[in-house]
């Protein structure tokens, strides 16, 4: 049919020049009509088309490529007028232009293309145009658009022009794609009739930069608000924009009322963006943050943020009564690009700054150890040899110690097999012989003064500042240190595995340390002194491990088909000589008091890679981990394929003993224990220490702070051997957690896929989803109807006859879907010992498709406040129904 009617098409198009010659008298008929069935397409060309083996070609128009047309009803081809009328979903390709619409109409004379919708049986209009120019979308009622001028006179427009959209009663759009709107609504609510808009009678909108407006009204749900303005310009370029980050309020029982998050958004370019921040409270704190993300396409992106609070507590004018605190969290991440990899992870601040400014951040609350590093690292080419240069931080919020590794080198060597070309019979070790070799140099600053006690008899802590640095640097610790780990492994009766070792390790020091005693001031005295320094120590070991499995079938028609037991036991022996011996060099006893008691003194104590070990160690080290799972017939399955149960995921015991040693020879016992119940709703982690010596109590006595202190002492016998079983209890951990909602529990990974899912069904761009997949945390699902997470976990332990220790700790957070678009959610904890409930605080979040509301309250603690929040959602929330989590410590 299709080619029947190109056919048809070719033999009279040359008549179309001479078309307005004829009488119309002399023509049996004007016009061509051709049934098309739904589908079919008819393609011309009015520039360089000729009819088949005739010389008499058609002249050249304006339109410049091929026009393909399509229908589901009809095309009427009129020669006499030039005019190709398209009914019943019809659609028009030319080039960059597409249209569909329920009737269409182009003109070859004046190059002018009409369309429109039908009114159905009630008078509403089906099949209005949909015009495409480039990626400019445009949902019309009427559209007229002129081929040769690209101009078009639009009724009744809705056009997205990035998150925005454009609504307008009549537009003109010039060949610049500008459009000049009359009776225009711009809004990011992305609904028929919006539930909100900017309202002006005129606006002109330059696509991709900015948009011009008259006098214009904000209007919500069509109501006028009291927002009137002269004229307007509003920025909209694809890419991102500057612009004012408007604050939110609420109230604080210890600041006061406060404002905060406001400030200035800052688009730098394409790479790289900023947010200036800053907040203020009544009662006289303030602060500031300063947020900023980059990133170099196939190359780096990061972000780094600062955040500093000055916080005034009480009513006095005084210094002493305000703290300032500042947090600094930078990441940087390389892409996969070349050898050399810069990367870093910093998370660092002022130790006081918890305790003074309030979080909902669970980790951020409870964590009192924070770490960074900065690193860069490469391979030498040609060579097994790659290296690393680095800095590295850790800190400890409650003690306030603080140590730097800075800087840190680090060479490495691949590991290398010099005979894995050896073949034969009995030469499978030799051919897995391996070495490989490592160098390590650091200088370790730390306020942590372990020659000088505290108060409290522990170690002195120094303030690190740029007064105490100096100091600081004085009491520095630097080194090196190599390894050389040389190993091989074979198997024998065909199911063990032995595996030897050699390692020898090589101590390089810039100074050593030399201990006498001072018989004038009665104590030990401890001599730096300056000069290259080394010592060596060595080590030997050999390892067996085999796997074991067995399975037990049980009979009858019960839902537990079979038991897997996996057993993988393990042992070891290694071998170091006692480098305290005078032979080394390395250690001296020295007399301590005027008794004459001494004690031994390593040159090297204290230093940043230590010492090699005193005493000589011979130690057997077993361990026995299992597995245990059952098969169980599922009841929701027909078939009879029976799915994996699992009783234990690890169950292990562990211990070692020192055959040359002179007593204590068997180290404590570890029992560890995993699983999961309910079908993996709740996990439970076990840990325990059992200590198989026998505590012996010398005396108690009560002390001046009215404390019971236990004198005892360990002997060398073992508890079985005096009837009290296999050890002595002296520790025991245990946790419990869990994540029910109404899908069953799902991991951090099945959560990411699932919205990484929804947002490409909704079109969102790779930007979009990289920032929603990578931070779900940050934001409410309300496709889920409700949440719950429980975290508990219980610690005892006792040392001898002492009074057992009992640490508990318990969180918990959850959220609930009230109705469709109301959502409420809760974080709080319990602290056992304080017997009270740890800082809660209540969000609720309300849905408003195009805005959302957040409304967080903290009804008691030190952080008693509450603060509200509404902002417009971008349009991609809207389609995932995710609310963004935006609360005061967000950058």
């Amino acid at each position: 049919m299709r080619r029947s009617v190109v056919t048809l098409f070719i033999i009279f198009l040359p008549f179309i020049a001479l078309s307005q010659e004829l009488d119309s008298a002399s023509t049996k008929s004007d016009s061509l009509a051709i049934d098309i069935k739904s589908g079919s397409v008819l393609s011309l060309s009015d520039s360089t088309v000729s009819a088949t083996n005739d010389s008499t070609k058609v002249p050249k128009g304006d339109i410049e490529t091929t026009v393909n047309y399509a229908a589901k009803d009809s095309i009427n081809l009129n020669l006499k007028t030039q005019d190709v009328n398209i009914y019943g979903e019809g659609n028009v390709d030319y080039g960059d232009i597409k249209l569909e619409a329920a009737e269409i109409k182009v003109n070859y004379k004046t190059n002018i293309l009409d369309a429109n919708g039908v009114p159905d049986s009630l008078g509403k209009l089906q099949g209005k145009p949909i015009f495409t120019d480039a990626e400019q979308v445009y949902q019309t009622e009427e559209i007229t658009y002129n081929f040769k001028t690209r101009k078009a006179i639009i009724k009744g427009v809705v056009t997205q022009q990035g998150e925005a959209f454009m609504h307008g009663e009549r537009i003109k759009k010039n060949e610049k794609d500008e459009l000049f709107v009359k009776g225009a609504k711009y809004t990011t609510c992305n609904l028929e009739e919006p539930h909100f808009h900017i309202s002006s009678d005129q606006i002109k909108l330059i696509p991709n930069d900015k948009l011009l407006a008259g006098p214009f009204n904000l209007k919500v749900n069509d109501v006028p608000t009291p927002f009137v303005f002269p004229f307007g310009l509003f920025p909209m370029p694809n890419n991102k924009v500057s612009g004012i980050l408007f604050p939110t309020y609420g109230e604080e029982n210890r600041r006061g009322f406060f404002l905060r998050d406001g400030g200035y958004y800052w688009a730098i370019s394409e790479y790289v963006d900023m947010a200036l921040r800053g907040e203020i409270y009544s009662k006289g704190s303030y602060g500031f943050s300063v947020a900023t993300n980059y990133k170099k396409r196939y190359s780096y992106s990061g972000t780094l943020n600062f955040r500093f609070n000055s916080q005034k507590v009480g009513q006095s004018e005084t210094d002493s009564l305000r703290s300032r605190d500042f947090w600094l969290q930078w990441s940087h991440r390389p892409e996969s690009r070349g050898t050399g990899r810069f990367s870093a992870s910093v998370n660092l601040g002022s130790s006081s700054y918890n305790q003074n400014n309030p979080t909902n951040d669970y980790n951020q609350q409870v964590n009192t150890n924070f770490n960074s590093s900065v690193s860069y690292s490469n391979v030498i080419a040609g060579t097994p040899f790659n290296y690393a240069i680095s800095g590295r931080h850790s800190q400890n919020v409650r003690t306030n110690e603080i140590d730097v590794l800075l800087p840190e080198f680090a060479l490495n060597m691949n590991r290398v097999y010099p005979f894995k070309n050896i073949q034969g019979d009995n030469m499978d070790w030799l051919s897995k012989v391996s070495f490989s070799y490592n160098f390590t140099a650091t200088n370790r600053l730390s306020n942590s003064l372990p020659d000088i006690e505290g108060e409290d008899g522990t170690d002195s802590i120094a303030d690190f500042n740029f007064e105490t640095m100096p100091a600081l640097l004085d009491r520095a610790q630097n080194g090196g240190k190599h390894t050389i780990p040389l190993s091989t492994s074979f198997t024998v009766l065909k199911n063990f595995t032995v595996s030897p070792n050699f390692n020898y390790d090589e101590y390089w020091y810039l100074r050593e340390l030399t201990h006498r005693y001072d018989p004038e001031l009665k104590e030990v005295v401890i001599d730096t002194v300056s000069q290259f320094s080394r010592a060596n120590s060595y080590s030997a070991g050999v390892g067996v491990s085999t796997r074991l499995y067995g399975t037990v079938y049980t009979k009858g028609n019960g839902p537990v088909k079979a038991i897997r037991h996996v057993m993988t036991p393990s042992m070891s022996f290694s071998w170091r000589p006692d480098f305290s011996e005078e032979r080394y060099g390395i250690y001296r006893e020295v007399q301590t008091d005027s008794l004459g008691n001494t004690r031994l003194f390593s040159k090297y104590q204290g230093f940043v890679y230590g010492s090699p070990g005193s005493g000589k160690s011979g130690t057997i080290s077993l361990s026995l981990t299992n597995n245990l799972e059952m098969k169980v017939k599922s009841k929701n399955d027909t078939s009879d394929a029976p799915k994996k149960v699992k009783i234990f995921e690890n169950l292990s015991l562990g211990t070692s003993y020192n055959i040359i040693a002179d007593s204590f020879k068997l180290s404590p016992i570890s029992i560890n224990a995993r699983t999961k119940l309910f079908n993996n709703k709740l996990d439970i982690n076990l840990q325990t220490t059992l200590d198989p010596y026998v505590m012996v109590l010398d005396s108690v006595a009560e002390n001046s702070r009215g404390v019971m202190q236990y004198y005892q002492h360990r002997i060398d016998r073992y508890t079985w051997q005096e009837g009290l079983g296999l050890g002595r209890l002296t520790s025991a951990n245990l946790s419990l957690s869990t994540n029910l909602n109404p899908a069953g529990k799902k991991s951090d990974d099945e959560n990411r896929n699932d919205i990484e899912g929804r947002a490409r069904e909704a079109g969102a761009s790779e930007q979009e989803i990289n920032e929603i997949v990578n931070n779900p945390e940050a934001y409410v699902d309300f496709e889920i109807p409700w949440n719950l997470r429980i975290r508990y976990n219980i610690r005892w332990s006792r040392q001898g006859f002492e009074e057992p220790t009992i640490t508990q700790t318990s969180n918990f957070s959850g959220d609930v879907n009230l109705t469709e678009k109301w959502k409420i959610g809760f974080t709080s904890g319990f602290d056992f010992e304080k017997d009270e409930f740890t800082q809660t605080s209540f969000t609720i979040f309300r849905d408003l498709h195009c805005w959302q509301i957040n409304a967080n309250w903290t009804p008691f603690g030190r952080f008693q406040s509450f603060s509200v929040d509404l902002r417009v959602k971008a349009s991609i929330l809207q389609d995932l129904k995710l609310n963004r989590r935006r609360s005061w410590w967000d950058n």
